[in-house]
């Protein structure tokens, strides 16, 4: 199944022992995110680092790995006007913009998101209890 992954998802695949890397492992899940999630996770490397507790080079590993679960894509600007018209927080406007075009849910923990009607949004519980179903 595909989905468009949040931020607050992909923060949770840099700690040890993930429950999400369990989850994107045990049903093969098909990722997509914006790819300006890329600067954004070099930008705040230090924090991500330091909340994870990994070291920098343990940051870096994970980071390449991700560009082979997750496929990093720019939505197209007609798809980021009409998400910004669905949401209020403008950080989550890729993400939303992304799924609209590839007609795709949403992944997250951020309940802005739920605020739509057009694109479904699972958290994490959610997400879980669909794929067991």
């Amino acid at each position: 199944m595909k989905f468009v992954v949040d931020t607050n998802v992909i923060l949770s695949l840099f700690k040890s022992n993930s429950y999400t890397s369990e989850l994107i492992e045990s049903y093969s899940l098909e990722l997509y995110s914006p790819k300006e999630l890329l600067d954004e996770l070099q930008k705040y490397s230090e924090i991500i680092c330091y909340k994870s507790k990994i070291t920098k080079e343990k940051f870096n590993e994970k980071l390449s790995l991700l560009s082979k679960i997750i496929n990093f894509i720019s939505p197209k600007s007609e798809f980021k006007k009409q998400a910004s018209e669905l949401l209020s927080d403008k950080k989550d406007v890729p993400f939303l913009a992304l799924a609209l075009e590839l007609k795709i849910p949403v992944w997250t923990n951020d309940r802005g998101f739920k605020q739509q009607s057009k694109i479904p949004v699972f958290d994490t519980s959610e997400l879980k209890s669909f794929l067991e179903s």
